[in-house]
């Protein structure tokens, strides 16, 4: 209770910015804990006359046979069951495109990569030490109790206090990182692009604050009634992994890949198994590796290669999609959609000179943050009060210039215009009075960007005034 209020408050208040640094706090406990205890359970090995070679040899051939389903291969599936997912999962694309350029983001990936093995590595040599001290756990859940076992048997009272702590930071990393993740999947992916397209960012905000403590309290209710958090965790991840790992990896690398292919391996690798979990803990009542080896980790090789398959075989038999909307993606077919047009703008135009000085900047690694507000009120004082219908409105604007689309739904429109999304001005309902620009392009792209915010711009203003709006600079 006291981490779901506290996880609640803090992610409520600060955001993603919250989550961030409380993630490498929570990080520095966490390994310090691993490492503790990996060393802890070496060291009394070594008491026993047992060295880390010898306990490794222990384990048995038949654990470091790579033939043998319930040894090292066992390992290897269980990767193969939850990597995928987590590499998919919307979290860490979250830290992804929120790094200051490309450079910073390689970085990060490589950096997180990096610190995740050596938790792992300390809890595999933990594992190693703790065959030498107690019997070979049975299940996860015994498992999961001789790191509570050594520690409680082993650590004085004043240490003990330190140690829980490390345990709070891990479940805290976790709860405050899906917790944003959650929210912002139901706020923008459901309840913006098909409830409440009309929503301006404000609106959005308050409505992730309100969403962010249902998903902590979820949670929550869910970790004091499952029999093991981890196997809980398992069950989610492979889940995803077979849902959602082809559709979104297959669909940013692949240029054949189809939205019916996307659908239908996340209905076929997802449903299979959500139907081998429900028959595993409804009805066997037992893992489905005892009834083959090759169903380890809740039959995960089955949905992931029924996934793999129908994202295929369906997206090569449906048609492939318009090359404008892969352009962003793909560096060849943006040579050909773009033909390395450059927007045309008279840099000595006083409109020109009056909307680019509102343009507000932000130098960031290699790559300017560009941003520029539309403020609108009514045009004619006789019109009374009006807001921007927002849908309309775009549908409007998509028909006078085919260059915006709205890829996700009427709640975010972009103006593709090169290849690299990221430099595509984005537009979004800031305020109920508001028009928000975004633009990220790199340093040398600069003044071209510029042309095309105020490009943008006039394209928007036109279409408002075609509405009874007029569009100004924000004062």
């Amino acid at each position: 209770a006291i981490m779901a209020v506290s996880v609640a408050l803090y992610v409520g208040v600060g955001g993603f910015r919250a989550v961030v640094w409380t993630d490498m706090i929570q990080y520095i406990l966490l390994a310090g804990l691993a490492a503790y205890v990996a060393h802890m359970a070496l060291g009394l090995s070594a008491n026993e006359g047992v060295s880390l070679i010898a306990a490794s040899t222990m384990l048995g051939a038949d654990w470091w046979d790579i033939f043998s389903m319930g040894g090292i291969l066992g390992a290897l599936v269980f990767i193969v069951a939850l990597v995928p997912g987590w590499v998919a999962e919307q979290d860490p694309w979250q830290k992804v495109w929120a790094a200051r350029d490309d450079r910073s983001a390689k970085r990060g990936l490589l950096l997180g990569a990096t610190l995740l093995v050596l938790i792992y590595s300390f809890c595999l040599l933990a594992a190693i030490g703790l065959s030498v001290i107690y019997p070979r756990p049975g299940n996860e859940m015994e498992a999961e109790m001789l790191y509570l076992r050594i520690i409680s048997d082993n650590v004085p009272g004043w240490l003990l206090g330190l140690l829980t702590i490390g345990f709070a930071a891990a479940s805290m990393s976790c709860t405050d990182t899906f917790a944003t993740s959650g929210a912002s999947c139901l706020s923008r992916d459901l309840v913006q692009r098909h409830l409440w397209p009309t929503a301006t960012v404000k609106e959005m905000l308050i409505l992730n604050r309100i969403l962010i403590v249902i998903m902590v309290f979820i949670s929550a209710l869910i970790a004091l009634n499952v029999d093991s958090i981890m196997d809980a965790v398992i069950i989610a991840t492979v889940i995803g992994t077979t849902s959602y790992f082809f559709p979104i990896i297959g669909g940013l690398y692949w240029k054949r890949a189809t939205k019916w292919g996307a659908m239908a391996a996340l209905v076929a690798g997802g449903g299979t198994q959500i139907l081998l979990v429900s028959y595993e803990q409804f009805w066997l009542k037992a893992p489905l590796d005892s009834i083959s080896p090759y169903l380890v980790e809740h039959g995960v090789l089955v949905g992931l290669s029924l996934s793999a398959l129908f994202f295929v075989g369906v997206s090569l038999a449906t048609r492939q999609a318009e090359d404008i909307r892969l352009a962003p993606f793909f560096p060849d077919i943006a040579e050909r959609v773009f033909q390395g047009d450059l927007p045309r703008a008279d840099r000595t135009n006083p409109d020109y000179l009056k909307i680019a000085s509102d343009i507000e900047e932000k130098l960031a690694g290699d790559r300017i943050h560009l941003r520029l507000t539309i403020e609108y009120s009514r045009a004619h004082e006789e019109a009374g009060h009006q807001l921007l219908m927002w849908k309309p409105f775009i549908e409007k604007l998509q028909e006078r210039h085919p260059v915006w689309f709205t890829p996700t739904g009427s709640h975010v429109a972009y103006r593709l215009s090169q290849a690299d999304m990221q430099a595509c001005i984005k537009m979004v309902h800031g305020t109920s009075r508001q028009i928000w620009l975004n633009s990220e392009p790199r340093q040398e792209e600069g003044d071209r960007q510029r042309d095309e915010l105020v490009i943008a711009y006039l394209e928007i203003g036109e279409v408002l005034l075609e509405l009874g709006l007029q569009a100004s600079p924000r004062t």
